[in-house]
């Protein structure tokens, strides 16, 4: 089995959860009117952006390096997931946007991720 360039699958990735994020806008719309269309767009782009990030982080550490600083790996995976985690805190409870649509943005990039994983098994 040959390795594949991470780089189109990234591409796929983001693109199925673009489309998935068109398809979550119909119910987030229906549920929770324009409030939940923004809901479910930032914490989409939350997601996003935090998936990119992780990327990177994977790239770090996958990179022979002499002197890799684990430390340094460390705090930026923490910082991740505090900022993540903030933000949504942020978007449910002081934004007061409504949970389902936040809930639906976070799944954008889990809907890319295993629209990914089908194309995969099904092209293997």
């Amino acid at each position: 089995m040959d390795a594949e360039d991470p780089r189109p699958v990234v591409r796929r990735i983001l693109r199925i959860s673009i489309g998935a994020w068109i398809v979550f806008l119909v119910p987030a719309a229906m549920h929770a009117g324009w409030n939940g269309v923004l809901a479910l767009t930032c914490t989409g782009a939350v997601t996003m952006i935090n998936f990119l990030w992780l990327e990177q982080i994977v790239n770090a550490v996958l990179q022979p390096s002499p002197h890799l600083r684990a430390w340094k790996l460390m705090l930026r995976s923490l910082a991740r997931y505090a900022l993540l985690g903030a933000a949504v805190s942020v978007a449910i409870f002081v934004v007061h946007f409504d949970g389902f649509s936040v809930l639906l943005g976070v799944s954008v990039l889990v809907a890319g991720i295993m629209g990914e994983a089908v194309i995969s098994a099904f092209t293997a």
